[in-house]
């Protein structure tokens, strides 16, 4: 036992700390060094300042007398000893050895230490004042929180944190946060013996586990106790008390208090009892010792017949790690049984040593302590063998499990490597291929998640031959490996990002690029429709003015999207880090802005050529300031364009003659659809599964979609009147040489983003639909989840029902067992649910988890069941029926019955009458006697079967019975046949006579 080794050492220096002190020799193995009494007896006179007399004989009674000695001043001192023995110690018994010695340590270290402050406070509990105290001293420390004695201490940090807040100049807080537990813990013991006089009872590396030794702790903390500053109020004692009941546990039922047995004690550490055993050093004789030896074999043989049906180890992890887990639950189950062995085995050579016996009955418990000792140790060299055994192809397969995933993480890393090199894309096809080779190795990443999974549940065991070294050795290489895992899940998850955020962007400048192209095409074939001469009269003037106006306020509007153009090709380039995607994008960008400027300066020259014809026909004064004005702003706006300055107030929204009422109401219509549009999209994000979880209310999502779907249904009339009116619009302005392109934008921008709704809807009713099938699948997962609790239940409790016959039993295990089998349809549309629900893309992982869960515990429950019903059948087998017991019985009370009434036939036959009733009551016995000869042949057959069966002591009584009654049936038969035969021979002769 781990825990026993650190108790061994702790308890080992604080013995020769006081031995030190006094200037005797030291203890080196105290199992060893202890067994005589004499340390014992220099221990307690170092402990009560009184000289103690030693025997100095080396027989084993010598050193009884003095471990005798030991217990008599221990009890002479108050030290209540339970089920401790001088022999115990004298036998070198490990776990009562160290009870002893934690019992004096309870008295004169830590209750002799802590007495003056219990006292003041009325308290008997010291485990809670000295939990009390160490809380309050720690409370500033906000990185410690002390909840027990135990695991709260295993990083080091608590015990700092003590000395630092009574002796904050000996170290740094802030160093302390920064180092290992180890070095945590050497620090603190360190400062606890250079500066504070305690002597270093515990080793860091003791301390450092996922448990610590509880009692090693306490047995510290006292020492710091004793020697620091003690403020501990019943306000400090009623936080702990109010604590959750695990950690409060600890110190109502913890091993403070004096009056609790070893036995008691040492059983905290186990949640099995040993095999309680009759045998006494008081009370020994030859029946309490028979008694205590039946028990133990009892176990033996059924511990022996588990062991048997132990699997073959296999080649497969996660069986192995169960097998191991079984198989180490068995050798608690041994250890916590051998000293029920080593009792028996110690009765019987003290029966033998008293020499009370006759030879035979000496033999005869030789015999028997050697066959149980020979079957004992038998039974724990093949288990400790097969625990080996375990443990090899454990820790080989989980280094394969290692390797494998040391390889599969190089060859990732490699083309990772590939993939980078790669990063520079030159168009959006490679691009996308980029992305699909991103998305296959997202997928391969998945597959491995589950053996990463597997190993997060390693098993570790450090045994003599490989140690702790082997521990560190498994830890830093899955420390490793998890570096490397997080850093490949990282990069991965990074890359698909500024993939996808490359795409859009590249997408958008595409997009946009296109809209521009298509926009100055539109203008470009506008301007030249414009009549810069030969003007017919004024009217035809005033048409053609209009347009460049209207060209040039649709230019001045549309700078700003050039420059925005600009920028996010800007962006794309710089994200890129592509020098011919980039050239490609700035020759684009380039090819954009010349035509841009080609068309602003053949606007130019279009105005000056207008201006210049308005002159030379002479138009009126109006007619050339109007003109003028226009020549005037289309400079404006051409300087303005060339210099790329931010473009001039928006003027006013020009009147399409004939038709403004039109493009008012369209203008209206459209958006209203577009706020219409963008509010969807909104809600619909937020409505929108971004997880699948494994219970989800779906309800108030479906309700959201339905609002949305009814509001979609109404809006979907406006949407084909706006269509209608839109082309109607279109076809006027395209007859007056308007420019169409703004409505088209918008008839685009209100088709895609209607297209974008539908397929949003129909993308989260999707995903709702596959939440709500999740939802039916756990549902389905946890009410047969619940039927098999219901089994586990009754295995637990009712299977082992004493009230009930091992026959009725066996009928109601069958039935939960014919219950069980009959939920297999459930299991494969389970199974088949499963199936549809991961074939859908990027499913979650906890459907199939949950599916493996619960058909591990199925099939444990089913196994479980039939090793029940197995075991009750031969238990059953193993006893007489109720039917057998009742028929034998009733067979027994008519042979009774029949005796009496053979026995009354041979009374007063005097009379011919009377001989001719005998004869007929005789006869009449005989036909019952003959009617029960097919109920004794069944009993016949039943008992043979009881033969095979049975335990020795069942089938030698029912044997033995039937016998009797057989003999008893036989013996009647013959009797009354010759009754019978005799009664009809005097019958002719009494009637001569008559």
């Amino acid at each position: 036992d781990e825990h026993n080794d650190v108790q061994k050492k702790t308890f080992t220096k604080w013995i020769n700390a006081r031995f030190s002190k006094s200037g005797k020799a030291p203890v080196k193995d105290m199992f060893t060094d202890l067994k005589d009494g004499r340390k014992l007896l220099d221990l307690l006179e170092g402990l009560t300042g009184k000289p103690l007399p030693k025997e100095r004989g080396s027989t084993r009674v010598h050193a009884l007398n003095n471990v005798n000695r030991v217990l008599q001043v221990l009890h002479q001192n108050n030290v209540e000893l339970v089920n401790i023995g001088g022999t115990d110690i004298v036998d070198g018994n490990h776990k009562l050895t160290l009870g002893l010695l934690w019992s004096i340590i309870l008295h004169w270290q830590v209750k002799d230490v802590m007495k003056n402050i219990m006292s003041d406070l009325q308290q008997t509990n010291s485990e809670k004042i000295l939990l009390s105290w160490v809380r309050q001293s720690t409370r500033p420390y906000s990185q410690v929180n002390v909840l027990n004695f135990t695991t709260s201490w295993a990083d080091g940090l608590a015990f700092n944190a003590v000395i630092h807040r009574h002796k904050p100049e000996l170290f740094s807080w802030d160093k302390v946060t920064k180092m290992s537990p180890v070095e945590r813990l050497e620090n603190a013991f360190n400062i606890a013996k250079n500066h504070l006089g305690i002597e270093k009872l515990l080793d860091p590396e003791d301390v450092a586990v996922q448990l610590p030794d509880k009692k090693s702790i306490i047995m510290y903390l006292t020492s710091l106790f004793e020697v620091l500053p003690k403020q501990v109020t019943m306000e400090d004692i009623r936080e702990v008390e109010t604590l959750p009941r695990r950690y409060k546990q600890e110190c109502e039922d913890g091993e403070f208090n004096v009056q609790q047995t070893v036995a008691l004690e040492e059983d905290q550490d186990s949640s099995r009892a040993e095999t309680p055993s009759t045998v006494t050093e008081v009370d020994m004789d030859l029946d309490s010792y028979q008694v205590a030896l039946e028990e133990v074999l009892t176990w033996l043989l059924s511990a022996e017949d588990a062991f048997r049906e132990q699997e073959e180890i296999s080649g497969d992890v996660e069986e192995v790690k169960e097998q191991f887990s079984t198989h180490e639950g068995f050798m608690m189950e041994l250890t916590a049984h051998q000293s029920s062995v080593g009792n028996v085995l110690q009765a019987g050579n003290q029966l033998v040593a008293q020499g009370n016996l006759s030879p035979e009955e000496e033999f005869e418990i030789q015999e028997q302590m050697l066959l149980l000792n020979s079957r004992w140790e038998e039974l724990r060299v093949e288990s400790m063998d097969r625990q080996s055994r375990l443990h090899d192809m454990l820790m080989e397969l989980q280094k394969q499990q290692l390797q494998q995933l040391s390889d599969w993480l190089t060859v990732t890393e490699e083309r990772i490597q590939k993939m980078e090199s790669q990063l520079l894309v030159e168009d959006l096809e490679s691009l996308q291929k980029q992305l699909e080779e991103h998305k296959s190795l997202q997928s391969d990443l998945e597959a491995e998640q589950v053996k990463v999974n597997s190993l997060t549940h390693m098993v570790v065991i450090v045994d003599e031959s490989s140690g702790e070294s082997a521990t560190a050795i498994l830890e830093e290489q899955l420390q490793r490996l998890g570096e490397r895992w997080t850093a490949v899940c990282r990069w991965t998850e990074d890359r698909r990002v500024k993939l996808q955020e490359i795409q859009l962007l590249w997408q958008e400048l595409l997009e946009e690029q296109c809209l521009l192209k298509a926009w100055l095409t539109e203008k470009e074939e506008a301007l030249s429709k414009v009549q810069t001469s030969n003007f017919k009269d004024q009217t035809d003037l005033s048409v053609n003015v209009r347009k460049l106006a209207i060209l040039k306020e649709d230019m001045g509007m549309k700078r700003q999207t050039l420059d925005q153009l600009n920028e996010l090709g800007q962006d794309v380039a710089q994200i890129l880090g592509n020098g011919k995607a980039s050239s490609k994008i700035d020759q684009d960008q380039e090819e954009l802005t010349q035509r841009w400027d080609s068309l602003v300066q053949k606007l130019e020259d279009y105005s000056n050529q207008v201006t210049q014809a308005v002159g030379n026909i002479g138009m009126s004064q109006v007619s050339q300031k109007t003109a003028a004005e226009t020549s005037l702003k289309e400079q404006v706006v051409v300087k303005q364009s060339r210099q790329e300055l931010p473009p001039p107030p928006l003027p006013k929204k020009r009147q399409i003659p004939g038709d403004s009422e039109a493009k008012k109401k369209f203008d209206a219509e459209s958006t209203e659809l577009l706020n219409w549009i963008s509010k969807s999209k909104s809600a619909i994000q937020a409505t929108d599964i971004k997880e699948y979880k494994k219970m989800r209310e779906t309800s108030s999502m479906k309700e959201k979609l339905k609002v949305i779907e009814k509001e979609r249904a109404e809006k979907s009339q406006k949407l084909d009147e706006l269509k209608r009116s839109g082309h109607i619009l279109l076809d006027q302005m395209g007859k007056e040489g308007l420019p169409t392109v703004d409505i088209k934008s918008v008839m685009e921008k209100i088709l895609s983003g209607w297209k974008d709704v539908v397929q949003n809807l129909e993308e989260v009713a999707r995903k709702i639909k596959y939440q709500e099938d999740i939802n039916a699948y756990l549902k389905e997962m946890n009410e047969l989840e619940k039927t098999l609790i219901e089994k586990d239940d009754w295995l637990k409790n009712d299977a082992s029902s004493a009230s009930q016959s091992p026959a009725v039993l066996k009928d109601l295990c069958q039935q939960e067992l014919t219950h069980l089998v009959s939920l297999s349809p459930q299991l494969e549309h389970l199974k088949a649910t499963c199936k549809t629900l991961t074939s859908q893309p990027m499913p979650p992982n906890f459907i199939q988890e949950n599916l493996n869960g619960f058909l591990d515990h199925f099939k444990l429950t089913h196994q479980k069941l039939e090793e029940r019903h197995h075991q009750l059948k031969k238990e059953t087998e193993s006893q007489p029926s109720r039917e057998y017991v009742e028929s034998l019985q009733q067979l027994k009370d008519v042979l009774s019955e029949l005796e009496g009434k053979q026995h009354s036939i041979a009374s007063g036959l005097s009379e011919p009458s009377k001989v001719e009733n005998a004869l007929q009551q005789a006869k009449t016995v005989c036909e019952t006697l003959e009617a029960q000869k097919p109920k004794v042949d069944k009993l016949a057959e039943e008992t043979k079967t009881l033969e095979k069966h049975a335990s020795s002591d069942v089938k030698n009584t029912y044997m033995q019975e039937f016998k009797d009654v057989q003999g008893r049936w036989d013996k009647l038969k013959l009797k009354i046949s010759k009754d019978v035969k005799l009664l009809e021979e005097i019958m002719p002769k009494l009637r001569i006579f008559e």
